[in-house]
């Protein structure tokens, strides 16, 4: 059967924490991207794709100015696409001219900053293009696809038509990791994710503080690199638990499923940043659940539909240590409750989450476009 051709409009081809597009590619079935992207980013050569074509620098800067894009809308009829799939508000605003000119249909995928960034009254200077413009996308599009129901609120109240959006929730490459049962030991803590404000690392250090004395085997480490380390690594100082807490700085995404079995909890006490900006379905929540390890995240963007409260893991409030510390303690204190949690964890992403199931999900959306 031929593929159905289309084009993906991306911001660069790829950086790390952009996986969840390499695995849409990866597992396209009835459908065959060329992605269109503003520039390459160094770690492009992990996410091997011949079909990608990107922008010179004065080609980006006329492509900032939301004006159509020649190159891209030669390579879009050369390839015969018939729709525009955009990855974040931000490349479908950039890309709605294109569409247009070239008339094609247009999706556009929301995963969280794209959307929280457009509720602020002060917008970065890095954003002031999308602000002027993310109405004429709101226009255009044929449809908009939040990844979590928060995220659908927040589009419906921004005056994006409630008729245009379906909720599309990413998966995860459950294949790829392994439902590990880990030994009974002292309980290695984790945190993944860019150090910035929104991942609520602070208040993950304050809560491993109040119980590391209870438990002397236990660690919490810290994967990822960000503006706030130099922070982090001083609230430890100052909490008295640097001893107990590693910052391992980033790992590529390959040896992530190897990396997860040292562990037994992941902790993601995410919140919503002064700029709004949050998390909607936390990609390394899943990777948790797929490796069949238990997690404590917060009723904050996507989380609560990831983790089954009291099943899956634990939810607790946003900025609330006590309970994210009772939480670890519970999770610390029990081998075999987290063990129970991490197997409910693996079901709920082989049933809900799983990649393979979740891109056919969205080339069932694709197919009422064409």
């Amino acid at each position: 059967m031929t593929k159905i051709p289309y084009a993906m409009a991306v911001g660069n081809w790829l950086p790390y924490s952009e996986t969840f597009i390499y695995d849409q590619v990866k597992h396209a079935k009835d459908f065959s991207p060329l992605v269109l992207t503003r520039g390459l980013n160094p770690a492009r050569e992990m996410f091997p794709y011949d079909h990608v074509i990107s922008l010179s620098a004065i080609e980006r800067a006329l492509y900032y100015a939301a004006l159509p894009c020649g190159k891209f809308a030669k390579a879009i009829r050369e390839w015969d696409a018939r729709f525009i799939h955009a990855h974040f508000g931000t490349n479908g605003a950039l890309i709605e001219a294109t569409a247009r000119k070239t008339d094609r249909p247009l999706i556009v995928t929301f995963h969280g900053v794209d959307v929280g960034i457009l509720m602020n009254d002060r917008i970065p200077l890095d954003y002031l293009f999308y602000k002027r413009v993310y109405r004429r996308m709101f226009e255009s599009a044929q449809l908009m696809l939040p990844a979590s129901q928060e995220l659908a609120e927040c589009l419906v109240k921004l005056g994006a038509p409630a008729h245009k959006i379906r909720i599309h929730r990413l998966g995860v490459d459950v294949s790829a990791f392994t439902p590990y049962e880990r030994p009974d030991r002292p309980a290695q803590f984790l945190m993944i994710g860019r150090q910035v404000e929104k991942k609520g690392f602070e208040y993950g250090i304050r809560a491993f503080a109040k119980i590391a004395g209870k438990f002397p085997g236990s660690t919490l480490t810290l994967v990822g690199k960000g503006p706030l380390m130099e922070n982090l690594q001083a609230l430890a100082a100052e909490l008295r638990i640097s001893d107990k807490v590693i910052f391992k700085g980033s790992v590529p995404a390959k040896e992530m499923p190897a990396l997860m079995a040292d562990y037994d909890v992941l902790v993601a006490p995410c919140i919503v940043a002064g700029n709004n900006d949050r998390d909607s379905g936390l990609i390394v929540l899943k990777e948790a659940g797929a490796s069949a390890m238990a997690s404590i995240g917060t009723f904050c963007g996507g989380l609560p539909e990831i983790i089954d409260n009291g099943n899956s893991g634990f939810l607790v409030g946003q900025h609330e240590v006590d309970s994210l510390a009772e939480s670890m303690e519970a999770l610390a204190s029990s081998y075999s409750l987290r063990i129970q949690m991490g197997k409910a964890a693996r079901l709920k992403m082989e049933q809900e989450y799983d990649t393979v199931r979740q891109n056919a999900a969205l080339e069932e959306i694709f197919k009422t476009i064409i």
